[in-house]
């Protein structure tokens, strides 16, 4: 099972799979750069995950399984696609 990496920033929450921490994906002249200080935090299960996605208010996902679970949350709707890796920003408002 794919653990996510989370971590909060002020007023962030990033939030990525795992085996992605620290990989740097390019497609044309797009660049996703998973960056371990950014997204290397607390290791939760996709139920953690859905509780703090509930409190957040801007959020930064990356992954498959980070996308899943925003989405089982209704948080997502739109995705984007860097050499096939999904990843999301929400801004709740």
């Amino acid at each position: 099972m794919t653990m996510i990496f989370v971590k909060k920033h002020l007023g962030v929450l990033a939030a990525c799979d795992d085996r992605l921490i620290g990989k740097r994906f390019e497609e044309n002249d797009l660049v996703l750069d998973v960056r371990e200080s950014f997204y290397r935090g607390e290791l939760v299960d996709e139920d953690r995950l859905s509780e703090m996605l509930t409190d957040a208010t801007n959020i930064n996902l990356v992954g498959e399984q980070t996308i899943r679970t925003a989405k089982k949350c209704k948080l997502v709707d739109k995705v984007g696609r860097i050499n096939g890796v999904p990843y999301a920003i929400i801004f709740k408002v």
